[in-house]
This record gives structure tokens, C-alpha cells and sequence, in this order.
């Protein structure tokens, strides 16, 4: 087989054939910011400089699978939300419903264009450059977390898992009437501004914890995610006329991977979680589902990544895919945005790693 390209790589483990390597995701914000040498403050104003990060750290690092963005509080600005972007960190102003209860807040939040603000349409742009440069070699995973995990933003997640305990009715209404057409819409942006390489909807999703949330309120949440990302996929297909398929990012310490294959399986090509600190182990995903959907995790991010040696991050990629290869279709992935201190020595093993233990051919 000649050697594919990253998207090549990719469209095939989630069609569930074998490519000629396991592909790998990772991104940063963080390092696409240091690569253009600048401060948050002047990154996020500028699309080229967005832009450009991205580029040179997919150049790089080489990954089949990654991404562009720069913080997660823009995609509710539209709805009233303030942030604070300083020289290294972007900060919500605090959250009105902070200290009490309110169901007036809710009450309060209206439909809006989420592409209407200054950070949407900086964004937008750099995406389009972003596309332009790599979106024919890399699968680009575009799209954001449903509407549960968008009024968490706007409100807090504390708050909201407080609130759906004290007066579930209001928060549910607000989700249902306000919440999935506004994230619906906004996905739909995203994804579109990746034109003419249109690959995927990505969603993230974290609210199916088992920690997080209490459970009776799951299928009450996944019906505003799924009213939500069937409408995406529905405007997706108008636009392209082409099925795309669904990526995720369940961004979540104890995830309930069971409960998500079998509530959103229909809907999902793939379950992407942080595999090696979380309870579920990549052996038991291989076990209960890998022969239903791809799988995707085995990078630790946090520390192996983080602080270890490239030796150590051989090992890590080793055990991984001696784990899934042959069982599963399983690609190479963290559990969220690589930190701006990660060596790059490591970054570059996970290639190095992947080219020796994670050929097929």
C-alpha cells in the first residue's frame, strides 16, 4: 500500500477499514500561540496569527487529525458573555449565578447569532486559512460541545448541575428552546467555514460522567444533543451532499462510555476519550464495543506527554496499540489540548513510536 495521507489515514479508521498506519490526533492552542510568538491578547484579534500557529504545529508534529482555536469562551459571547483575555490565560468574568440560585437567569438568555460577534468572525477566518493550507492532508476535526455543555459555559458548570437539581424544569426549557438552535447553528459555522474540506462534525461532550452529572438526568440532556447534532448533520448534508461523519471528544475524568454508545451510537463514528486516567480501560472498550465503533485514546497528556522522556512516551504509544491493534479500528489521541510546556522531543516520539509499533503494512 503507498503511504496515505493524514486524512487518507483517518477517513479510513473511521469507515472502520485498515489504513496503512494508526492514525494519531493532538492540537494546542497554546503551542500554535508561542510558534507565532506572541501573547493571548494579540492572538486572539488576529486570524492570520491563528492561522499560522496551527499550520506550523501541524508542519511539526505531523498528526493526521487536528485542529484550530484559541479559547473556549468566544462560542457564548454572542449570548452576553464577558471574558477577560490576558497575557497567558482567557477567563470568564464571574458567573451571575455564582453565589445563588436564580431562574430568572435563564429565563433571561435569548437566541442569538453566534457567528455575529468579533471573535466569531476572526475565527471564521482563520479558518479558512487553516483549511486552505492543510485541509487537504489532515483531517480536520471541527464542531463543539452540544447544548447542555454550552449553557455550562454561559453559566457555569457548577451552577447548571446545582440548578437542574433545584428547578430542572426552567434549565431543561432553556435548553430545549434557546440552547439547541443556537449550538446547532453555531456547529454548523464551524464546520462549514472548513470549506472546501468539509471531513467531519466533531462533537465534545463531557455531561455523561459519572462523577459529574446525576445519572437520571442523561436522557433528558441527550435529547437536546441529539435534536441538536441530528439538525448539524442534516444542514451539513444540504450544504455538501455528502453523509459526514460524527468524531467526538468526551472531554470527561470517568466517562460512561456504554451509556454513550448505546444512547448516540446511531448518530457517532467514533468514541475519542482520555483513556489512561480514566476507569475505563482501553482493554475493557476493546472488549465491550470495538467491534461496533472506532476507538481513539492511549496518549496521556497530563504527565507521560507532559513530563516524561521520549523513551517513556515509546512505551506509552507500545502499550497502547499492542492493546487495540488487530482488535479494534484504534487510532492515537489525548484526552484534550496539549499544555505549552510539552516538549517537543515528545511530541515528535509519538510519530516515531506510531511509525514502529503502529504499521499495518
Amino acid at each position: 500500500m503507498a503511504e496515505l495521507t493524514g486524512l487518507e489515514r483517518a477517513l479510513k479508521y473511521l469507515r472502520m477499514e485498515q489504513p496503512d498506519k494508526i492514525p494519531i490526533w493532538h492540537q494546542s492552542a497554546d503551542l500554535s500561540r508561542k510558534f507565532v510568538g506572541c501573547r493571548w491578547p494579540e492572538f486572539v484579534k488576529d486570524p492570520k496569527k491563528i492561522a499560522q500557529g496551527h499550520i506550523e504545529y501541524v508542519r511539526r508534529f505531523k498528526p493526521d487529525m487536528s485542529g484550530i482555536g484559541t479559547h473556549m469562551w468566544w462560542p457564548v459571547e454572542a449570548l452576553g458573555l464577558k471574558f477577560q483575555v490576558l497575557d497567558w490565560i482567557v477567563q470568564p468574568a464571574p458567573y451571575p449565578a455564582r453565589k445563588r440560585p436564580n431562574p430568572e437567569i435563564y429565563k433571561r438568555i435569548e437566541y442569538r447569532d453566534p457567528w455575529s460577534t468579533e471573535s466569531a468572525k476572526i475565527m471564521k477566518e482563520a479558518c479558512h486559512i487553516y483549511t486552505e493550507a492543510v485541509g487537504g492532508e489532515i483531517l480536520c476535526r471541527q464542531g463543539w460541545y452540544g447544548p447542555p455543555g454550552m449553557l455550562g459555559m454561559l453559566v457555569g458548570v457548577p451552577e447548571v448541575m446545582r440548578d437542574i437539581l433545584i428547578f430542572p424544569e426552567v434549565v431543561f426549557k432553556t435548553l430545549r428552546e434557546v440552547m439547541v438552535d443556537y449550538t446547532a447553528d453555531f456547529i454548523t459555522g464551524c464546520v462549514e467555514a472548513m470549506e472546501p474540506n468539509i471531513t467531519n462534525i466533531c462533537w465534545a461532550m463531557s455531561q455523561y460522567d459519572w462523577d459529574m452529572c446525576p445519572k437520571e438526568w442523561w436522557d433528558v440532556m441527550a435529547e437536546t444533543d441529539i435534536a441538536c447534532f441530528t439538525k448539524v448533520k442534516q444542514n451539513i448534508k444540504k450544504k455538501t451532499g455528502k453523509d459526514v461523519p460524527i468524531t467526538t471528544h468526551i472531554c470527561a475524568p470517568n466517562p460512561a462510555l456504554d451509556y454513550i454508545v448505546e444512547k448516540f451510537g446511531h448518530l457517532i463514528n467514533e468514541i475519542q476519550y482520555w483513556g489512561p486516567m480514566c476507569p475505563y480501560s482501553l482493554e475493557q472498550a476493546v472488549k465491550n464495543f470495538g467491534d461496533k465503533i472506532p476507538i481513539m485514546t492511549g496518549i496521556d497528556h497530563t504527565r507521560t506527554l507532559l513530563m516524561g522522556t521520549p523513551e517513556e512516551v515509546d512505551k506509552m504509544v507500545k502499550d497502547a496499540i499492542d492493546t487495540a491493534r488487530g482488535k479494534c479500528s484504534f487510532a492515537l489521541g489525548p484526552g484534550c489540548d496539549i499544555a505549552a510546556d510539552t516538549p517537543e522531543a515528545n511530541l515528535l516520539a509519538l510519530v516515531e513510536a506510531r511509525g514502529k509499533y503502529g504499521t499495518y503494512v
